[in-house]
């Protein structure tokens, strides 16, 4: 349902979302202001809807704080230990949301704080090449939560960010698995009465675990990792945006929980 969708509209504009956007705004509250009625009911909708937004956010952060010392660390956890370390820098995420609990946990206060969703098989991080390549030189620090998985599909792309010297962040999703397709596969198995227990053949990525601090460290990125303990990860995560900000690709990667 994300896709193709009709949205039925009585105008519709070709423009910048962020020139567009900031324009419309503009005159919506020119229009308001000239309406003190209509300004006092926007008012308190606006009070309530905050409130339901605080509220909102005080259940998410709880739910995150769930299983907080598991090992590997809940995928909540990582988007928790990520914003401590980006909070006071002006970052940008490429890609990914980390099944949406960054964009609960975070605060998108700047229209270009995220560029969109992923779109899976290899696609993540080509995106989060071209988004920190248009930030190149803005002072701006790109970070990108790359599933492992996705990164298989094209691992290749790591030696362009070291080739070009394009500053990226990346903090890896990695929970060893394509699990999209092994949840989907223990769904058809009960569905379909065969043995669950066979879900994870061509799904799993371990025995081996690709080890990929040590691929990005041999495209000419830095990189550290595998962290499995999130108490652990705050310092690496700061040793990593200081390289970016002198320039360099960074990967630091971080395992968890399927989910």
């Amino acid at each position: 349902m994300d896709y193709g969708r009709t949205f039925h509209a009585h105008h519709r504009m070709t423009a910048d979302p962020v020139i567009g956007t900031t324009q419309l705004v503009a005159l919506l509250k020119e229009r308001i202001g000239r309406n003190a009625d209509l300004a006092g009911k926007i008012a308190a909708r606006g009070a309530e809807i905050g409130k339901r937004h605080q509220r909102l956010r005080a259940e998410w952060r709880k739910e995150a704080e769930k299983h907080w010392n598991k090992v590997p660390m809940t995928v909540p956890r990582l988007a928790l230990e990520v914003w401590r370390a980006l909070k006071d820098e002006d970052w940008v995420l490429s890609a990914g949301t980390l099944h949406g609990w960054a964009r609960k946990l975070w605060n998108f206060e700047r229209p270009y704080r995220h560029s969109g969703r992923e779109l899976g098989t290899g696609t993540q991080i080509g995106i989060s090449l071209g988004v920190a390549l248009a930030n190149k030189g803005t002072g701006r620090l790109v970070v990108d939560l790359q599933p492992d998985g996705d990164l298989m599909y094209d691992a290749g792309a790591l030696w362009i960010a070291a080739k070009y010297q394009i500053p990226l962040l990346i903090v890896m999703y990695n929970n060893r698995a394509y699990y999209n397709d092994w949840n989907h596969q223990i769904v058809v198995a009960r569905t379909r009465g065969t043995d669950p227990n066979r879900a994870h053949i061509g799904m799993d990525l371990f025995g081996p675990a690709p080890d990929f601090a040590g691929l990005a460290r041999s495209m000419g990125w830095w990189a550290e990792g595998p962290i499995e303990n999130a108490d652990e990860l705050l310092p690496a995560l700061q040793r990593a945006v200081a390289q970016v900000k002198t320039g360099k690709p960074a990967l630091v990667d971080t395992v968890t929980q399927h989910r």
